[in-house]
């Protein structure tokens, strides 16, 4: 929400530095998002009078002016050809500090002298317009301050509204919250309607769907004058507060809901055909809308309709076909209040987000209508000369009444940690809006419809405590044995992400949803593993699955990175996947709503209409690591580390030590000879291994390697403590051992069980040379072993046999190896 301060200021006083309300406003109630500066902030803008005026001598475009500012004549060089003899126009003087922080100079201009600068709206924060200077009626008298008429610098504060605050979509709800902080009074404009127009019964009222529209009323405004534009002030508010001035009778119904919160529609009554209806889409309904796009409606959407076609998509946007254009001399004004949720819907199932809708969205006040309603055919009376008619057509079946919250004081005091007594907490709720009864320990407040987010006694006790302020709470220590710290899963998580930082991978933090191409891309559909969870409502249509794996989120930002310039590289994330655990009979696709409620629901196939069932859906944690191109450059003292089946092999042992691989059974997007499944101890851990090449060249990763690894985060247990081993000094014995055994024995077996054998003196044992080919029989393989010898003193010939025969022996019992000679 956008607050213009010179317009704030037209609701309560207050002498406060931008600074310091921006500070008291984000420490009592709402973050400031930003702020921002129009028009003229430091200097003079005069009213002038155009004495002479032609073209440059030296220049096409540019035009020079003689103007008169007041018994002073000046010369002014301009690139606008609008101004006139006689035209008042505003001038900003040397000296002058512009929004964007320009100090005006005097200028010499294709060289002549130029003293000053006439003013566009857009440079006076009017409007975006910049076609012309903006030309004065003669109401402004020549050498006045321009400020004498209405305001040439403007300072705007962007609030951050929290979804449940809705009453702070509107000036006078921000007048009304800053009041309450500064314990001030505020005030808002008296409605003043002189009625007598035609009467808005010439129409007819009609809501069929009552269940989605609690409030909506209509009233006529006649006589309007055609093409009329709304008066500098108006426009200059609503451009400061971020909207486009229109014409004067949609710039009224705008004003309004700046100024209310309170969204407001107005039709061309002369399009309008016998009455409006509020009533659902129709099945293969269409509706082309203000923007040009035709939608195709359901009844789903709430649509406000004549009686042959629809006009407007309730909440959202309206329909051409009722538009008010520069010919609207009749009119006929909505104020309405919708279901939140179903606008909430409409417009994400349209992907259109207006104003109106993230307004009605959050669930608005109906009782705020009859204001909303008398303010805007009021302005309409004002600013159009239109005659307001004297009846309004309303349905508000059934009125919201306030609601009466208790509150205890002793309560308050436990929850804020200070006390709290009972006038400070009557007067900073009063200030609220709400009427407070009771004396001593036990308060009642009867809260107004406009604040429905205070329903329990903890939402009355948060208003007092940010109104006293949270920063007045006392500080003090938490007893001995209070509960907190980390779960051993999440210092678990902790460590793992540690580690792998330690070891040169950076943390990627990817969406864990993407577009239907990545199960392709991976080769999933394949195989058949094409399970996925579906979002109903996508954020965009590169968004609609749940990821099963967090594989290709970190594949795509390799593949960002790469065409940044980037050689290679290490990441890893610590995420979620999901897959579907589908109810008794099965289903491949769980559609997903995410719902305000923070819960995962879900419909299936066999759901009724809006009504949703509960799916399970399963959510794992995983670690996943992609390893691609040059990990690691070459260095004075450090060879190139390139991505490769080992270097993640090795990544794995450390997350999961004493790890087993298989072979073989890995997903279908890793090298098939290239890649495992990784156990521990009976279960099965996740997978390592190359990227298939086909896989790679999908995410643009062609012509690198790419190795990657995916763990259940849950069964990693890395040691981060540094290990350290006393020397011996003693020389070592190094002896090698080649066998011969069949070719689908795994080496890793076979060295596994050499380093069980239990030798004291087996200080290390390695594989140096696997191979097959003409000179082992077909079918088997020879493996060629290193092993080093040491003992506490050095070792005999005949003692390192000994060792070498149990080696040997062990391999033929166990593997049926036979000794290479």
């Amino acid at each position: 929400m956008r607050v213009p301060l010179s317009w704030l200021r037209e609701y309560l006083d207050f002498d406060l530095g931008v600074e310091e309300l921006v500070k008291l406003f984000t420490l009592h109630s709402q973050e400031i998002d930003g702020v921002y500066r129009l028009g003229v902030t430091g200097g003079e803008v005069v009213v002038g009078e155009v004495l002479e005026f032609g073209p440059h001598p030296n220049a096409d475009r540019l035009s020079v002016a003689k103007v008169d500012l007041g018994g002073r004549e000046v010369q002014i060089v301009a690139g606008a050809p609008n101004p006139y003899l006689g035209a008042r126009v505003p001038v900003v003087l040397p000296g002058s500090v512009m929004a964007d922080g320009t100090k005006l100079k005097k200028a010499k201009l294709r060289g002549l002298e130029s003293y000053g600068m006439m003013m566009s709206e857009r440079e006076l924060g009017i409007s975006a317009d910049h076609g012309g200077i903006l030309l004065l009626d003669e109401g402004y008298e020549v050498g006045r301050a321009v400020e004498d008429y209405f305001p040439v610098g403007e300072v705007v504060i962007d609030v951050d509204v929290t979804p449940n605050r809705p009453d702070l979509w509107g000036m006078i709800g921000v007048a009304r919250e800053l009041a309450a902080i500064l314990q001030t009074d505020f005030r808002i404009p008296e409605p003043s309607v002189e009625a007598g127009g035609a009467a808005t019964s010439d129409y007819g009222l009609r809501v069929e769907a009552g269940d989605l529209c609690p409030r909506y009323d209509l009233r006529r405004v006649s006589g309007l004058t055609p093409g009329g534009e709304a008066p500098l002030w108006m426009r200059r508010r609503i451009h400061a507060a971020g909207m486009r001035p229109i014409n004067a009778v949609v710039d009224a119904t705008n004003y309004v809901m700046l100024e209310t919160g309170q969204p407001i529609h107005a039709f061309d009554a002369a399009k309008v055909r016998e009455g409006i209806v509020v009533r659902r889409g129709r099945p293969g309904e269409e509706i082309t809308l203000l923007d040009g796009s035709t939608r195709s409606l359901d009844e789903g959407i709430l649509v406000i309709a004549d009686e042959e076609r629809g006009l407007v998509i309730a909440g959202v946007m309206g329909a051409e076909d009722a538009e008010v254009g520069p010919e609207t001399a009749d009119a006929l004004i909505e104020v309405a209040t919708f279901t939140g949720g179903n606008i909430l819907r409409t417009s994400q199932k349209l992907g259109l987000r207006t104003d109106a809708s993230g307004r009605f969205e959050r669930g608005l006040d109906p009782n705020m209508v009859d204001y909303a309603m008398e303010r805007v055919v009021g302005l309409l009376s004002e600013v159009t000369g239109g005659r307001v008619a004297e009846d309004t057509l309303s349905h508000y079946p059934e009125p919201v009444r306030p609601w009466q919250v208790p509150l205890r004081l002793s309560r308050a005091e436990l929850v804020l940690g200070m006390p709290v007594e009972a006038g400070s907490a009557t007067t900073r709720l009063a200030s609220l809006g709400c009427e407070v009864e009771g004396e001593g320990e036990s308060l009642s407040a009867t809260v107004p419809t406009f604040r429905r987010d205070l329903r329990r006694e903890a939402d009355l006790i948060e208003e007092v405590g940010r109104l006293i302020g949270l920063d007045k709470i006392p500080e003090s220590l938490p007893g001995v044995g209070q509960p907190g710290g980390l779960t051993s899963a999440q210092r678990n998580t902790r460590l793992v992400r540690r580690v792998l930082a330690d070891l040169g991978l950076s943390e990627a933090i990817t969406y864990p949803f993407g577009p239907e191409r990545w199960t392709s891309d991976l080769r999933m559909d394949d195989e058949g593993e094409t399970d996925t969870v579906r979002i109903e409502n996508p954020l965009s249509a590169e968004g609609r699955d749940l990821r099963t794996t967090v594989l290709p989120g970190l594949l795509d930002a390799a593949a960002r990175n790469r065409t940044f310039g980037a050689r290679g590289g290490g990441l890893f994330e610590v995420g979620r996947v999901f897959s579907p655990s589908p109810p008794p009979g099965g289903m491949r696709e769980v559609a997903l709503r995410f719902r305000m409620t923070g819960r995962v629901e879900a419909l299936g196939p066999e759901a009724e209409p809006n009504k949703d069932s509960l799916m399970g859906v399963r959510e794992e944690a995983r670690v996943g690591v992609v390893l691609a191109g040059t990990v690691r450059p070459a260095g004075w003292n450090v060879s190139e580390l390139r991505a490769g089946f080992f270097e993640a092999k090795g990544l794995v042992e450390r997350l999961l030590p004493g790890a087993s691989f298989e072979p073989g059974v890995a997903p279908a997007f890793l090298h098939p000879g290239r890649s495992a499944s990784v156990r521990a101890g009976d279960t099965v851990a996740g997978w390592v291994g190359e990227l298939h090449p086909e896989v790679a060249e999908r995410f643009g990763l062609d012509g690198w390697p790419v190795a990657a690894f995916e763990l259940d985060a849950g069964l990693c247990r890395p040691d981060p403590e540094p290990r350290f081993r006393p020397f011996v000094n003693v020389p070592v014995v190094p002896r090698d051992l080649a066998v011969v055994v069949d070719e689908g024995v795994p080496v890793g077996e076979m060295l596994a069980a050499v380093e069980g054998l239990g030798s004291e003196t087996l200080a290390e044992a390695r594989v140096f040379d696997v191979y097959a080919g003409s000179q082992v029989p077909e079918g088997q393989k020879s493996v060629a072993f290193g092993f080093v010898f040491q003992g506490e003193r050095t070792l005999t010939d005949d003692e390192v046999d000994v060792e070498m025969k149990r080696i040997a022996t062990l391999l033929s019992d166990e593997f049926a190896a036979q000794v290479r000679t």
